[in-house]
């Protein structure tokens, strides 16, 4: 018994000698940090979103040194501070920071995609798709976009109907909308959500941001000792994703290629890519790789869009003088054009753009960017090493409301994007999309996505704040991707 004793002893002494290394990382590099050790970050992770986190250290020591440290877990983040540095590693010194991750879990068939992909498949992953997102091919879109608005504008009239009061949830009604999109234009496969709101993609895709609760603690675990965790069975998809995406593949993919249909869309590049062989003769693509890259676009492209055409609303609602130089420039635009919606016109209306990225910049999807050092990376101007392996953080949405780039951060303000104000701001300043050679590939969709669906819903409806409107939208605390919590009800009323 008394060897019993002794041995657990000794390993909680380890354990606790280990941890308390741990916790003074970047004191020991010179790097300050937040006071708080590992001990006291646990147990306030446990209560605060990681948002917080990342706010809090900017700060504390933004001004004072180009980054500093904290802990998510018993894991050192690095958190840059200066806009400099932060060009450095999302463009200058990328070939540093190539990697978002420093676990990939093989035996996850959708954790290579290409928001996740380690460097050994990225680069290549990201040449062979970025033609699927060229101007050209946005115009080619397009007019599938519109036909879908036109559904999205229908099915909305209608159900207004039956609500006297014209309070509405738009979150929903917006994802639903986003998904169908994705459906048509991407995958080439009618979804349904917009008239059945519990169509089997619509609920794969509120499964995957939160609709059952996930736990977001128990997410961070996994993204931070994933190496571990796989060997005892951990995954870091449900496996209902796989299942989903693989069936897709077969049901989508292999019957074009059966019945030799071509869509010049994003599934005739991936079957393209299934094809084609590399310099060992086996093919670019596995159908696992395809069913992954089908996940990513599906999950990224529909949220990231309906969450910003929310927030949109949202804030237009809050700012009616705001709404009506909107719409002012849509309808005049729109009557140039013989009040048809086409790429051009949508192109003219620059107050709209502007709407949208200060949306983004209130509302960024993702409230800090990873990256992970390559090899040992000196910090320009310092003498602060980086070790490999050393997991960074660029604090998006602390950078989007510094009170010294924007000013009143918390207002909401589209004229900030006016094109001599962008110009006199770091180029760093806006991180919507993220930057550099790793920026989100599906930019231009993105943004053509939400500008179709505002137009079609600007035009059409009047939106304003009731009841139901919260002063603040909270971010879901189940998701990672910022997301409205508790959904954006809206008072909806015909022009």
């Amino acid at each position: 018994m008394n060897i019993w004793l002794i041995i657990i002893c000794a390993v909680l002494a380890a354990l606790y000698s280990l941890i308390k290394s741990k916790s003074s990382y970047w004191q020991q590099k010179g790097v300050p940090q937040l006071d708080n050790g590992i001990l006291d970050n646990i147990r306030r992770l446990t209560s605060i979103h990681n948002t917080d986190l990342w706010q809090e250290v900017y700060d504390k020591f933004k001004g004072q040194t180009p980054l500093a440290g904290t802990y998510i877990y018993t894991r050192a983040f690095a958190v840059v501070l200066d806009l400099e540095l932060v060009k450095s590693v999302l463009i200058k010194d990328f070939h540093s920071f190539t990697d978002r991750f420093t676990n990939p879990h093989s035996k996850d068939i959708l954790n290579q995609h290409l928001f996740n992909a380690d460097s050994t498949i990225w680069k290549g992953l990201r040449t062979k798709l970025t033609p699927t997102f060229t101007s050209g091919k946005m115009r080619f879109m397009f007019p599938s976009l519109v036909e879908v608005s036109k559904s999205y504008v229908a099915s909305l009239q209608a159900a207004l109907k039956a609500k006297p009061d014209h309070i509405m949830e738009m979150y929903d009604w917006n994802g639903r909308f986003t998904t169908d999109v994705i459906g048509s234009v991407i995958f080439g496969i009618e979804c349904n959500s917009i008239r059945d709101p519990n169509a089997e993609f619509r609920k794969i895709g509120q499964k995957a941001f939160g609709a059952d609760k996930p736990n977001i603690k128990w997410s961070l675990v996994k993204n931070m000792y994933m190496k571990y965790l796989k060997y005892v069975g951990v995954r870091r998809f449900d496996p209902i994703f796989e299942r989903f995406f693989l069936r897709i593949v077969n049901d989508t993919v292999l019957e074009r290629e059966r019945r030799n249909i071509h869509r010049n869309d994003f599934i005739d590049i991936l079957i393209e890519l299934k094809n084609q062989k590399d310099e060992n003769g086996n093919p670019v693509l596995s159908l696992e790789l395809v069913a992954a890259q089908l996940f990513v676009f599906f999950v990224a492209g529909f949220e990231t869009s309906s969450s910003n055409m929310s927030f949109g609303l949202y804030e237009l609602a809050k700012n009616p003088d705001k709404q009506d130089i909107l719409r002012q420039e849509v309808m005049d635009v729109l009557k140039k054009h013989n009040n048809q919606l086409t790429y051009e016109a949508m192109m003219e209306m620059s107050y709209l753009d502007q709407v949208i990225s200060e949306t983004l910049r209130l509302h960024p999807a993702l409230a800090f960017l990873q990256r992970v050092c390559m090899e040992d990376y000196q910090v320009p101007d310092t003498d602060i090493i980086l070790e490999k392996g050393t997991a960074v953080a660029i604090p998006v949405k602390a950078i989007h409301y510094d009170p010294d780039i924007y000013e009143n951060p918390n207002q909401f303000e589209p004229e900030r994007f006016e094109p001599s104000e962008v110009q006199s701001r770091h180029p760093q300043s806006f991180l919507g999309f993220g930057d550099g050679p790793r920026n989100c590939i599906g930019l231009r969709f993105g943004r053509m996505q939400a500008k179709v669906g505002l137009i079609s819903l600007i035009s059409n409806f009047r939106f304003s704040v009731c009841p139901k409107t919260p002063k603040h939208l909270d971010c879901s605390k189940h998701s990672f991707v910022l997301i409205p919590g508790k959904g954006v009800w809206l008072k909806v009323d015909h022009l």
